[in-house]
């Protein structure tokens, strides 16, 4: 998400679009992250947390593959709000999937390890996205790593719950 965050509207202006229509554009995430939130909270109390925290990762894997693809405005407006869709969601149902794996006991300390560590791959993210375009003059190798993480974090959300976790803190409710 630092990418879309912070390079989005630079990224749109080399399709041809304004800054202004790449910030209306980027607003779209907005929206498109409340609409998602609720969406996958509703059906995660249907069908399970820990499939939607992996389908919510692979939505931003199709929505990079989408800016990937973009040759204009309206595309990159697709692959926006796909990604943006599950902005939202991901942080809701990390913390219950995590909880679900781990106990309510060690919730705190492990969602709050997780939040403090996220925004320094988030931030470094930006950087390095900025890095990769004053070098190659292009944000497709940003866009290919941001897609290769959603790959492993949807694969490694999507494998099943060994249970060691609760096998090792048995005492964790």
């Amino acid at each position: 998400m630092g990418f879309v965050n912070a390079h989005f509207v630079a990224y749109t202006t080399d399709l041809g679009a304004t800054a202004v229509q790449g910030a209306g554009a980027l607003a779209t995430v907005g929206v498109a992250g409340l609409v998602g939130g609720l969406g996958f909270g509703y059906f995660a109390d249907r069908f399970g947390r820990r499939p939607l925290l992996a389908i919510a990762y692979s939505m931003r894997v199709f929505g990079y593959i989408v800016l990937l693809i973009a040759t204009n405005l309206p595309l990159a407006i697709l692959g926006v709000v796909i990604i943006g869709s599950s902005w939202t969601s991901v942080i809701s149902l990390t913390g219950t999937v995590i909880s679900d794996e781990f106990g309510l006991k060690r919730l705190g300390t492990i969602y709050g390890t997780m939040f403090t560590v996220m925004p320094l791959g988030a931030s470094s993210a930006v950087w390095l996205a900025g890095q990769l375009y004053d070098t190659t003059g292009s944000y497709e190798l940003a866009l290919w790593i941001s897609l290769g993480m959603g790959l492993i974090a949807t694969f490694a959300v999507g494998m099943p719950s060994t249970g060691i976790s609760r096998r090792i803190w048995k005492k964790s409710p």
